[in-house]
């Protein structure tokens, strides 16, 4: 594989990395993408089907991952993307997809939530192909690339996938003990998924990564709950902050991704999470970017926690200028650079 990443470059980012979460790091850090021309199939995900070869699809994204430029502190990554809250496939839930997304549709024949139970199913198709694709990657690039955890999702996402949006809302009011027993039972399975998928992807000693942009030197993970813009604190702090405080205790690493306006009432709790490394922050549609929210970044890391942001090269530069550039991680994104230009931006941004 020709890639432009060599030791050197991944002593480096170890470095930089661990100096960040360890609050040592004096800048912020920043990942930049640049690429060259490429003929790739940008639509393909791994999410289209269980029947598209595997070599197909990692030959598709090998050709991106050897046409893309790595500046500041980002790395040769490379997730297995099925969809948010693949784990729901996992338990049974039929999904289908589009171009950009990937639904999973409640389980059949399911009228209440005493009905269901959820178990561990070492012969379920999308757990099987998740591995087989996660395997062949690591296999075929090896220490050069990073492979991505899935996106196994949060515990009412996940739960919803299963039970449909519209009817979990009525069960947190109408059967409060039976998603007391189905959260629970999720979050000891998310273990257990995330538990096997890291042996495979650690198994090259390159650190570990997921869907967001972070390295980590051991168990990380960007966990969510972006159900929970659709309910109160009062039912977060029952019925999704014990599963993060969970799995914020099982990882080494663990950042929450806060998804959109309707999510910043459960800041709180997040913030009082003591294992809980770091927030990313997503504006949402519509919304002004990471830049025109510095007092909720500045929140964010005023409550102890590191904060990951997407920004334009101009937002960074206001981010830095009014909030300085310590416990970030700012992701450039909607800006056509040049490799060059991105390596002129850099020394300026960090300046």
């Amino acid at each position: 594989m020709n890639i432009r990443f060599n030791e050197q470059d991944w002593q480096r980012i170890a470095a930089d990395w661990n100096a960040w979460w360890a609050g040592a790091l004096p800048r912020p850090l920043v990942v930049l993408e640049t690429g060259d021309p490429v003929e790739a199939d940008w639509s393909q995900f791994t999410k289209f089907g269980l029947d598209t070869p595997v070599d197909d699809l990692l030959d598709n994204w090998q050709r991106v991952l050897e046409a893309t430029h790595w500046h500041g502190d980002a790395y040769p990554k490379w997730w297995v993307n099925y969809g948010p809250g693949t784990m729901a496939a996992f338990l049974g839930s039929h999904p289908s997809w589009t171009p950009d997304t990937t639904w999973f549709w409640p389980l059949d024949g399911i009228e209440t939530l005493a009905q269901m139970q959820l178990v561990y199913d070492a012969q379920n198709p999308w757990w099987l192909r998740v591995q087989e694709v996660t395997r062949r990657a690591v296999q075929r690039w090896g220490r050069q690339v990073l492979v991505g955890t899935t996106d196994l999702g949060g515990n009412l996402d996940i739960l919803a996938g299963l039970r449909g949006s519209a009817k979990l809302l009525l069960d947190l009011s109408d059967d409060p003990e039976q998603v007391d027993r189905l959260a629970a039972e999720i979050t000891r399975l998310w273990v257990r998924y995330y538990d096997e998928l890291y042996a495979i992807t650690s198994s090259v000693g390159r650190g570990n990564a997921c869907w967001g942009p972070c390295w980590s030197p051991g168990k990380g993970y960007m966990l969510q709950c972006d159900f929970s813009y659709m309910i109160s604190p009062r039912m977060f702090k029952r019925y999704v902050l014990p599963d993060l405080t969970a799995c914020c205790a099982h990882l080494d690493y663990g950042f929450y991704h806060l998804d959109g306006v309707g999510e910043i009432p459960h800041l709180d709790h997040l913030l009082s999470i003591e294992r809980l490394r770091g927030i990313q922050w997503q504006p949402g549609d519509g919304q002004p970017m990471a830049e025109g929210w510095l007092d909720l970044l500045e929140r964010i890391r005023r409550g102890g926690k590191l904060c990951q942001i997407y920004v334009t090269r101009q937002g960074a530069l206001d981010v830095k200028r009014h909030l300085g550039g310590q416990g970030f991680l700012m992701h450039i994104v909607n800006d056509s650079m040049t490799p060059q230009e991105a390596e002129e931006f850099i020394p300026e941004l960090l300046a």
